[in-house]
């Protein structure tokens, strides 16, 4: 059975399926790759951006693999999309297109899905309970603590906990969970940087990690209980530490990863250091999952003249992983 990279672009009126396009004109390799959209809109918006690219429906193992042809699974929109102005009309439309992704990617764990960005209030609006990707993945996979790790050539940072409000991180964050978030974060490291022996730094939730119990008792009474829980002896896990010094250079340069209490806490330095140049990988999938690391920029959709680097990068990284699993 062939492996292939599927793609699920994001919204139709945001910048995803503009740098996917981009993106793939910059790479070779393209019979690799399998977008799930309205191919007409795509062949559409590669005649307005010059692309010249060139389009087949896909069908599985009877589709054709010229190189020069991009394959589709063709999934019709329900409403024209007017760039910058995301559409409630099409959200069952990007959910269709990212579940067929999902289900090629389950269906066989040598695929690799690619993500482009979704407005998550556009989701919400149509009715359907949708907090995030990594949560709506998750769900799909029947998997009940995925991990979402922010990756860059600077940085790896694990999220224990991701798109919550600030008032449900404190009861969110059990010894349960960040022996849990540690087991994955572990494991996916060990597959992505071919590495067994790693060092992570668990960060405080509190400022000052609590202060010795002064401002907060997470770190004292759940987060060193959930590392002492985890204990494995190929693994350095250093922490609670206060996150306002965690990422010095030399912390940088002494860690592998770093495990955040919330979605900023995490979000910020890996945006800092990498912005257009950082992964955000899905761990705990049965398949591996890359997205880009910024939203459906709708303020900018219309100008067609989007940065495609953080997709590029993501492609480039799915299908150097694509060809390492034959």
């Amino acid at each position: 059975m062939n492996s292939h990279v599927f793609i699920s672009p994001g919204d139709p009126a945001g910048i995803g399926p503009e740098i996917t396009l981009k993106s793939l004109k910059n790479l070779d390799k393209r019979h690799k790759f399998v977008i799930a959209g309205d191919i007409q809109y795509l062949e559409n918006l590669s005649r307005s951006l010059k692309l010249g690219l060139e389009f087949i429906a896909y069908e599985g193992s009877k589709t054709s693999y010229d190189s020069k042809l991009i394959k589709v699974i063709n999934i019709s929109l329900h409403t024209k999309p007017v760039l910058g102005s995301s559409s409630v009309n099409n959200a069952e439309y990007i959910l269709e297109v990212l579940t067929s992704c999902a289900k090629h990617c389950l269906e066989n764990t040598k695929n690799i899905l690619v993500t482009g960005p979704i407005n998550k209030e556009t989701i919400s609006a149509s009715g359907t309970d949708f907090s995030g990707h990594t949560e709506f993945l998750a769900e799909q996979a029947k998997i009940d603590s995925p991990l979402m790790l922010m990756a860059n050539k600077k940085i790896k940072i694990g999220l224990a906990t991701t798109h919550i409000p600030i008032r449900e991180v404190s009861n969110s964050i059990t010894e349960d969970l960040i022996h849990t978030k540690l087991k994955i974060l572990t494991q996916g490291l060990k597959k992505l940087l071919k590495k067994e022996n790693l060092k992570i730094c668990v960060l405080g939730l509190n400022p000052h990690a609590g202060e010795g119990g002064y401002i907060g008792t997470e770190e004292s009474t759940t987060i060193s209980e959930g590392i002492k829980k985890y204990g494995q002896s190929k693994t350095t896990i250093d922490g609670p530490i206060s996150a306002d010094t965690a990422f010095s250079e030399k912390n940088l340069s002494n860690y592998d990863a770093f495990l955040a209490m919330f979605h900023d806490q995490g979000m910020i330095p890996a945006k800092i250091l990498g912005f257009g140049q950082t992964l955000n990988i899905t761990l705990g999938l049965p398949y591996l999952r890359i997205s880009v690391d910024h939203g459906t920029a709708l303020d900018i959709a219309n100008d067609m003249n989007a940065d495609f680097s953080s997709m590029k990068l993501a492609l480039e990284t799915a299908l150097t992983s694509l060809d390492e699993k034959k």
